[in-house]
């Protein structure tokens, strides 16, 4: 029963810690664009939505929770330069700003006019608070907040499938399939991984008898990302679903405000209070765990004394405050061709991680040579 507990506890964790601001944008926006091929829009949406996330959780895990022996596959630079990297984006200047801004979207569509830099700077005053428990947080992303908002979700997403109209918009198979396939990478959920798996492998290691082996281990951290993965694919393909047939009405409606658009229309303008605590509380985790672990980041990689954490806290929650005064388009106006660049090679590096265990040199050249030919092709040849 403990087992169960425990796999069923973190696997809400990494679920909740996943599907922050993008995950209640994208889906959505895919499934408007592919009309009635959104099942193979969701197909592409899969694999680097969901399949590559949990390539990147399996693969810290066989690092014994250790993401910088995974950057060191690529290099001694890669290994110096990919964790700050990917930590800024999905930190202070990338997915915690764009929390913010989606969070505003819910609870600007119940309270008109809410200004973003109050609320900005309220969100921002409680995810400072909630990374400095931070010893709590996995117990209470996956014992409360995580429920509330899986079954809120479940609820639009069931209601919104009885009730759908027919859909009628049409592209080809092979742009919805690339559309969804591309803005997977916009969840950023490849980067979150390589942390997120660090952060619960460590904390199921700390749980289980010393005496087990590293093989138990994996076993033991694998099943909850399976848990996890599920409940994610199974709300992506809904909210694919829900953006395909109700895409008549988020036509012209700003990314953050799609899904309380549709849950008003499905539910009822009663049902807006309810979606906005959702998207609310879904921020708020994702944030909280990006916050705190990228702000332990730098003060490992400086040096710092344990003390100078809430300076460190307070210096990346200002910035996310700032950049998120951008608006979500601004935010994913610059992050696109970032993520466009960086995410093939990372790929590879994970895949050849996985089914390679030795041959360093290959996936030095691979990662290098990758990452290369994507700029050339962004920056000259596109």
């Amino acid at each position: 029963m403990k087992q169960y507990k425990l796999m069923f506890v973190y696997g809400f964790a990494i679920f909740a810690m996943f599907f922050g601001s993008g995950n209640l944008v994208f889906p959505l926006q895919i499934g408007h664009l592919a009309g009635s091929n959104w099942g193979v829009a969701f197909g592409g949406l899969f694999l680097t939505g969901i399949v590559l996330p949990f390539l990147g959780l399996f693969v810290i895990k066989l690092h014994k929770g250790n993401y910088l022996s995974f950057f060191g596959e690529a290099g001694t630079l890669a290994a110096t330069i990919l964790p700050l990297f990917m930590l800024s984006l999905l930190g202070a200047f990338g997915v915690v700003p764009r929390c913010i801004t989606v969070a505003h979207g819910g609870m600007n569509y119940l309270l008109n006019d809410l200004s973003l830099p109050i609320f900005s700077l309220i969100f921002c005053v409680l995810t400072y608070i909630m990374c400095l428990k931070d010893h709590i947080m996995v117990n209470l992303l996956g014992k409360w907040m995580s429920p509330l908002l899986l079954m809120a979700l479940s609820i639009l997403i069931i209601v919104g499938i009885i009730y759908a109209p027919h859909t009628e918009i049409n592209i080809d198979y092979n742009t919805a399939f690339l559309s969804g396939f591309l803005t997977g990478y916009q969840t950023m959920d490849l980067f979150a991984a390589f942390f997120f798996s660090a952060l619960i492998f460590s904390q199921i290691q700390a749980i289980l008898p010393k005496t087990n082996d590293h093989r138990t281990i994996i076993k033991a951290a694998l099943k909850p990302s399976i848990v996890g993965a599920t409940m994610l694919a199974i709300v992506y393909l809904g909210f694919v679903f829900l953006g395909a047939h109700y895409g008549h009405m988020i036509l012209n409606v700003t990314p953050e405000l799609m899904l309380p658009t549709i849950a008003t229309h499905t539910l009822g303008a009663s049902a807006a209070l309810i979606i906005a605590v959702a998207i609310l509380f879904s921020c708020l985790t994702t944030a909280v765990a990006l916050n705190n672990i990228y702000a332990r980041y730098i003060v490992d990689t400086l040096k710092l004394k344990t003390n100078y954490f809430p300076w460190v806290l307070l210096g990346t929650t200002s910035i996310s405050f700032l950049i998120s005064l951008l608006d979500f388009k601004g935010i994913a106006g610059f992050l696109a061709p970032i993520l466009e660049i960086s995410y093939p090679g990372l790929i590879a590096l994970t895949i050849m991680s996985i089914f390679i265990r030795d041959h360093k040199q290959i996936k030095i050249f691979a990662f290098y040579t990758i990452t290369f030919a994507m700029v050339i092709w962004r920056y000259i040849l596109g």
